[in-house]
């Protein structure tokens, strides 16, 4: 019985926290259109919604109120003062930014939004090579409050590459496993393969990975060969690798999507 009610208080803290979606992805596979998407549908998915953008680079974006890392850092500023090329510029700026999280913790208890979108840079270094948003995560869940979900996006043109899809799998991965938190792999800009036979689709989005090879073999090396074998075996024994479809540009799939992203909360 204790055993039950310790459960109990534990589902009702977490419900009663913050939550995040953190987006993660490549440059260019729809992040930044997704944050904007749900902030317009604000009111229909039932949430009071903060974009938190922390990409330092952007130039463009059009979120009305946001919490903005340029407020802190530009890799413009870096790159003036530093001499820095703009890939080590961004990652002087993530580095600058975890050193100085609590500037972003001020701005998040300034908030009366529950509901936060962190918008990341596409750099795959920072998934991939640093502890950057691992650092931000465990400040994030420590000292804000927050519960975090992550959404790793990779374009559905990647579905005609299968050099590109299978490095969106591994990075997706490599994602999944140094960050430790409930995650779930995007298929994005789904309008753009709207032809495509939902059997073709259904090989892409719950994969088999040993059903790729012949197809690797084909546009690869043969000296390439085992590399090709030890890539696919990698990501069979995880077997962690699914992903979820997103049409942005249809209203019923984005509800849809962000729904089920959040089922777990709502359904305790």
């Amino acid at each position: 019985m204790h055993h039950l009610e310790h459960k109990d208080c534990f589902l009702k803290d977490l419900k009663n926290m913050k939550k995040a979606h953190l987006i993660m992805g490549p440059a260019g596979c729809g992040k930044s259109t997704y944050c904007l998407e749900i902030y317009k549908n604000s009111k229909e998915v039932k949430k009071a919604i903060k974009v938190v953008n922390l990409d330092p680079s952007v130039e463009n974006f059009s979120y009305p109120d946001c919490i903005n890392i340029q407020d802190l850092i530009k890799t413009n500023d870096v790159m003036e003062e530093l001499y820095l090329g703009p890939n080590s510029s961004l990652i002087f700026c993530m580095e600058y930014l975890v050193d100085n999280l609590t500037w972003l913790k001020k701005e998040i208890d300034s908030c009366y939004e529950d509901f936060f979108l962190f918008d990341f840079p596409g750099q795959i270094e920072i998934y991939t090579h640093s502890t950057i948003i691992r650092e931000i995560i465990k400040f994030l869940i420590s000292y804000c409050q927050i519960d975090i979900t992550g959404l790793f996006f990779i374009d559905s043109q990647f579905l005609g590459d299968i050099g590109k899809y299978l490095s969106g799998c591994l990075t997706a991965l490599s994602s999944m496993v140094s960050l430790e938190i409930l995650s779930y792999n995007i298929l994005s800009k789904m309008d753009l393969v709207k032809n495509v036979p939902i059997y073709v689709l259904d090989k892409y989005l719950k994969p088999n990975m040993s059903c790729f090879l012949d197809e690797l073999e084909e546009v690869m090396n043969s000296k390439y060969k085992a590399l090709s074998y030890s890539v696919l075996n990698l990501l069979e024994d995880f077997s962690m690798i699914n992903f979820v479809p997103l049409d942005t540009t249809k209203f019923e799939s984005l509800i849809e999507f962000f729904t089920l992203v959040n089922h777990f909360y709502e359904s305790e």
